[in-house]
C-alpha cells in the first residue's frame, strides 16, 4: 500500500518557518529610547550651556580676548590740583630671536648696545647662548623703539607694557606707595585703591585674537576714545607746594639732629583733610626695590609710641569734660608724688608749688597731669581717651593702621592712672591718632575722620563718581574745647619756648620729649626721646593743625622745643601765608624770649649739614 507524502511537506513548511529571523519588540523598544536619552541628554546639556551659562561663558571669552595684549594704564594719582603724583607710561619690552636674525649676532649686539643703552659684551652673550628667544632689554621709551623699527630686521618682537612711573620722586611716597613688577599696588594709595585705580568702567573694549589683532564682529567692533584704557582717577586731599614744604624742613632737623625717623602731619580740624604728611627717611617708589621696609613703611600710622607730655591735652580736655576739675581747680606741684612703691617725677627738679591749669601746661607738670589721672575713675578715663580713637584706627584710606594700645580699664593700677596722665602709662598711639585727636579739640569738640582721598574720577569724562565724607564725632563739649584752645594759646604766647611763636599768629600747642620704651615694652631707653609739639592756628578760629615727631634725635637737648619746635614754626608760617589765614588780631610776640624775629627754618639753618643728605 502507497505512502502519502503529505507529513513530508508539512514537515518542511515548519522547518522553514522556523527558520525565519525573530525580532523581539523589547530589543526594539531598548534601542529607541537609549537613542532618545542620548539626544535629550544633548538637548540638555546645549540648553545649559547656551541658555543658562551662555551670558557667563560670552564674557570670560570676551574677557580673554579682550585681556590678550590688551594694554591697560592704572589711573592717575594726584594732589588736590590735579598735579600728577603716579601715572602710567607705556614702555617696551624688547625680545629677539637670534636664528632670525638677517644679520651677524655681533652687529645685532652692537646695534642693540647702542640703542638700548646696554652693555654690549652682556648683549653679545646673550644673543649667542643658544637660547631661541632672549630679553634684550626692558621698558624701553618710544624714541629708542622708534630706533629700532627702522632698522627693519625680521626676529625682534616689541611688546608694549604699562609702566607706573613717579614724576615727583620721593615726594609723598608712604601715601602714594607703588607698584610692583607684577603690577600690583603695594603700601599707600597704590594698594589700598588698587581695584578702582584699574577699573575701566563700562568702556567697551575691542576683541583680540592671541596676537593682538582685532577681531571684526560686523559693526559693532568699539573704538577706543582712550588709548590705552585707563582706569579711575584718585586725587588726594594733600597740596603739592605743602608736601614739599614739610618734607624740606623735616628731612633738615633729622639729618641735623641725626635723628632716627619723624614725621609731620598738617591738616585741616574743621574737615579732616590732610594737606601735608611727611615721613623721615623717605624713598623713591620708581626704584622701591632698593629699599628695606622699615623705610617704605608709613611708620606714622603703623608703628605706636608714648606721647608723653602732649597728651597732656586729651587729659585735661577728658577731666574739665567730665567735671572731674573746674576752670579754677588748683593743684599741688612738690616736683614728684610717690604711688605705692614708685615716685614719679617732673623733668627739671624742684616742686612748682600751686599751679591753676595754665601753668601746668606751661610748666608742663608730670605731678599735677598725674593728679588729674587720679581724679578720674579708670572707666571714666578710659572711656574718654576711647572716643578720642585710642585703640580704634582712625579710618584713614590706606592699609596696615595700627589701632594703637589702650589697656582695658578694669586691669588699670593707680599707677597707670597717674603715668597715662602725662602720656605714658596704658597707652600707646601712633602720631596719626594723636593728630587727629587734637583736632577734636580744634574744631569746638568735633573729630572728623582724617583722609587723604578727596575724590574718585571718571578720567574719559572728569565726573566725579565718589567724593569722600567724613565720620564726625562729638568728643567734647563746645565749650570744654574752646577752654582748653584758650589755655593752649596761651601757654605759647606766655611761655618762653620758641615752639608754637609763628610771627603774626596765635597759636595754641603743647610741646613732648617723652621717653622711649625698648623693643620688648619693658622700661625705658635711656638717654633717648621722641621730641614733639602739635599745634593749631589761630588759636582762637583754627585752620590749621600740625604735629611734627622726631624720633631719637641727638642734638639740641632732644627736646620737643628745640627738635620739632623749628619745624612745626617753618612749616606754619609759610602754610598759613600759602593758604591765606588771616593773622591772629593784636598779636605782639615777646620776641627777646621767643627770638621769633630771628627764627630762621631749619632748612635754610642747616643747609650746609644737609647738602647732598636729602632722602
Amino acid at each position: 500500500m502507497p505512502v502519502s507524502p503529505a507529513p513530508e511537506v508539512s514537515r518542511n513548511r515548519f522547518a522553514g518557518e522556523r527558520r525565519k529571523p525573530m525580532s523581539p519588540v523589547w530589543r526594539l523598544r531598548f534601542w529607541q529610547m537609549l537613542i532618545i536619552s542620548g539626544l535629550v541628554l544633548i538637548a540638555g546639556r546645549l540648553y545649559y550651556l547656551q541658555v543658562i551659562k551662555g551670558p557667563q561663558l560670552t564674557q570670560q571669552a570676551a574677557v580673554q580676548r579682550q585681556q590678550s595684549n590688551l594694554l591697560i594704564h592704572r589711573g592717575a594719582i594726584t594732589d588736590r590740583h590735579g598735579l600728577p603724583l603716579a601715572i602710567d607710561t607705556t614702555r617696551y619690552d624688547v625680545y629677539v630671536h637670534p636664528s632670525l636674525l638677517k644679520v651677524g649676532t655681533e652687529e645685532a649686539a652692537q646695534a642693540f648696545a647702542r640703542i638700548c643703552h646696554l652693555d654690549y659684551k652682556k648683549i653679545s652673550r646673550l644673543l649667542n647662548a643658544g637660547y631661541p628667544v632672549v630679553t634684550v632689554a626692558r621698558h624701553m621709551g618710544r624714541e629708542e623703539i622708534d630706533e629700532l623699527q627702522s632698522l627693519n630686521w625680521t626676529g625682534i618682537d616689541i611688546v608694549p607694557r604699562s609702566f607706573r612711573h613717579y614724576p615727583e620722586g620721593n615726594l609723598a611716597s608712604h601715601m602714594l606707595g607703588y607698584v610692583n613688577m607684577d603690577t600690583h599696588g603695594q603700601g599707600g594709595v597704590e594698594q589700598a585703591e588698587e581695584s578702582l585705580l584699574q577699573n575701566t568702567g563700562n568702556l567697551k573694549r575691542p576683541q583680540l585674537d592671541g596676537r593682538g589683532r582685532p577681531i571684526i564682529v560686523g559693526n559693532t567692533t568699539p573704538v577706543l576714545d582712550i588709548t590705552p584704557p585707563m582706569g579711575r582717577h584718585v586725587e588726594l586731599t594733600i597740596d603739592n607746594y605743602l608736601q614739599h614744604l614739610a618734607e624740606k624742613e623735616l628731612s633738615a632737623i633729622c639729618i641735623h639732629s641725626m635723628a632716627q625717623r619723624g614725621c609731620a602731619i598738617v591738616l585741616d580740624p574743621t574737615n579732616g583733610e590732610i594737606l601735608a604728611w611727611a615721613n623721615y627717611p623717605n624713598y623713591d617708589p620708581n626704584e622701591y626695590h632698593k629699599y628695606q621696609y622699615e623705610i617704605t613703611k608709613n611708620w606714622a600710622m603703623v608703628d605706636v609710641y608714648q606721647p608723653g607730655s602732649t597728651f597732656k591735652i586729651l587729659t585735661v580736655a577728658s577731666a574739665l569734660d567730665l567735671g572731674v576739675i573746674k576752670p579754677n581747680t588748683r593743684f599741688i606741684d612738690n616736683g614728684s608724688i610717690t604711688i605705692g612703691n614708685r615716685t614719679l617725677h617732673n623733668h627739671e627738679p624742684g616742686g612748682l608749688g600751686s599751679l591753676d591749669i595754665l601753668h601746668l601746661f606751661i610748666h608742663s607738670s608730670n605731678v599735677a597731669s598725674a593728679q588729674i589721672g587720679l581724679m578720674m575713675t579708670p572707666l571714666q578715663f578710659h572711656s574718654k581717651l576711647s572716643e578720642f580713637g585710642l585703640g580704634h584706627t582712625t579710618g584713614i584710606e590706606l592699609p596696615g593702621e595700627s589701632a594703637g594700645l589702650l589697656l582695658n580699664h578694669k586691669y588699670w593700677k593707680p599707677i597707670d592712672q597717674a603715668t597715662t596722665g602725662f602720656g605714658q602709662g596704658a597707652i600707646a598711639m601712633t602720631p596719626l591718632q594723636l593728630a587727629a585727636a587734637v583736632s577734636a579739640v580744634a574744631n569746638n569738640g568735633t573729630k572728623v575722620q582724617p583722609h587723604l582721598i578727596r575724590r574718585i574720577y571718571d578720567p574719559r569724562t572728569g565726573v566725579t563718581e565718589k567724593w569722600t565724607e567724613p565720620s564726625k564725632t562729638q568728643v567734647l563739649k563746645p565749650e570744654t574745647a574752646k577752654l582748653i584752645a584758650k589755655l593752649l594759646g596761651d601757654n605759647v604766647f606766655i611761655g618762653t619756648q620758641l615752639a608754637g611763636k609763628v610771627p603774626g599768629y596765635r597759636v595754641g600747642g603743647k610741646t613732648g620729649t617723652a621717653q622711649k620704651v625698648t623693643a620688648n615694652g619693658r622700661g625705658y631707653i635711656a638717654g633717648a626721646t621722641i621730641a614733639s609739639f602739635v599745634g593749631f592756628l589761630p588759636a582762637d578760629n583754627p585752620q590749621l593743625l600740625c604735629l611734627v615727631v622726631v624720633d631719637s634725635p641727638q642734638t639740641d637737648g632732644r627736646w620737643g622745643n628745640t627738635i620739632a619746635g623749628p619745624v612745626f614754626n617753618a612749616i606754619c608760617v609759610e602754610a598759613a601765608r600759602y593758604l591765606g589765614i588771616p593773622p591772629s588780631e593784636k598779636i605782639e610776640l615777646n620776641s627777646k624770649k621767643a627770638g621769633a624775629n630771628s627764627f630762621v627754618p631749619p632748612s635754610v639753618k642747616y643747609a650746609a649739614e644737609i647738602q647732598g643728605k636729602v632722602h
